[in-house]
């Protein structure tokens, strides 16, 4: 019987430089295109356009206070405040009011920095209007109030332990837990 040639193993080829550059290179090319590329052509919704899953659910959740006055008297925010309808279907907001009164709620699935401003933009989002009750009369009542109406005063209650006063809504101070903020609408 004859004997079987064994196979010498040939030496492993040594790979280039353009040949190690390539791995590098693609994954480079893959980052540029998911976090540059694509943001551009499809943003990402705003956390003001983005509808709950459900309601207390997310991980993220603050209750803030808003307190609103008319020519000085006080007034209270409408049930319902963020709860729309898009496409047909409810839509619950990140910045919301469970119930009627001065306490919004905040909830998100990440911790997420929202002033009085994107508040605002949910209250009265053609800029125009606001809804308020009113419980002067010992029953509640539901007015919308034109804004052009009124000079609108926006302050926040802060840590020199009085209120302080913005130019705009959107210069306040992110809200967290416990915070109080005031708008202020003063007949012109």
């Amino acid at each position: 019987m004859p004997k079987r040639k064994v196979k010498e193993e040939k030496p492993r080829r040594r790979l280039g430089k353009k040949e190690l550059l390539i791995p590098p290179v693609a994954m480079g090319a893959s980052i540029l295109v998911t976090l540059v590329i694509i943001p551009l052509f499809a943003p990402p919704p705003t956390p003001l356009e983005v509808c709950l899953k459900g309601h207390n659910v997310d991980t993220f959740s603050i209750h803030s206070t808003v307190e609103v006055s008319v020519n000085g008297e006080p007034k209270l925010l409408p049930a319902g405040i963020g709860n729309d309808t898009v496409d047909g279907k409810p839509c619950l907001r990140t910045i919301h009011t469970d119930m009627q009164g001065n306490e919004i709620h905040i909830e998100y699935v990440r911790p997420i920095r929202l002033t009085l401003g994107d508040f605002m933009q949910i209250y009265s989002p053609d800029n125009a209007t606001i809804p308020i009750t009113d419980n002067s009369t010992g029953s509640f009542s539901e007015r919308i109030l034109k804004l052009s109406d009124y000079d609108i005063t926006y302050s926040y209650y802060s840590e020199n332990n009085e209120f302080t006063n913005v130019k705009n809504a959107s210069d306040a101070p992110p809200f967290r837990d416990n915070m109080v903020s005031r708008i202020e609408l003063n007949s012109q």
